[in-house]
């Protein structure tokens, strides 16, 4: 499937309202302990790593990417959630739309492995709920990331 096709799916399925979603640009929030964040149904979470600023999917996370596949294709959940995230370098809705773009190229890379674009829901939270909790302007790359979970 061709980039043209993926964003024309991801066009109707926000079309739908069920399946991209965007998080405020609200200032991050204090860390939530891990007790009290919802216990997925699927595969534990995989995470793929960014450099500064950019979208594109390094070698060495390829194989994550296969690892998902492959956890998809056995476990058949309903539903693969692709996170997007940015560290607190530049504008919160700079972040937000970094982290929209980074969730995006892990989508179409699933897709790209043959995986059906119906059953993802992509969100893009910027830097809100950072993996480690830095100040504004400080680059943390734990921070620069797209987490896939599934339900």
């Amino acid at each position: 499937m061709n980039l043209s096709c993926v964003v024309r799916h991801l066009a109707f399925i926000v079309l739908l309202g069920s399946t991209s979603a965007f998080a405020q640009t609200n200032p991050p929030s204090p860390t939530t302990p891990a007790s009290s964040k919802p216990q997925s149904a699927g595969p534990a979470p995989l995470v793929i790593h960014f450099g500064v600023g950019s979208s594109t999917i390094l070698p060495k996370d390829r194989e994550v990417l296969d690892q998902a596949s492959r956890a998809f294709n056995e476990g058949k959940p309903q539903v693969m959630i692709v996170t997007g995230c940015a560290d607190r370098v530049g504008a919160p809705a700079q972040n937000l739309s970094l982290s929209q773009r980074r969730a995006t190229a892990v989508l179409k890379a699933l897709i790209d492995r043959g995986l059906p674009v119906d059953r993802f829901q992509v969100l893009a939270k910027g830097e809100t709920e950072l993996a480690v909790p830095t100040e504004e302007g400080i680059s943390e790359p734990e921070n620069r990331r797209v987490e896939i979970t599934w339900r």
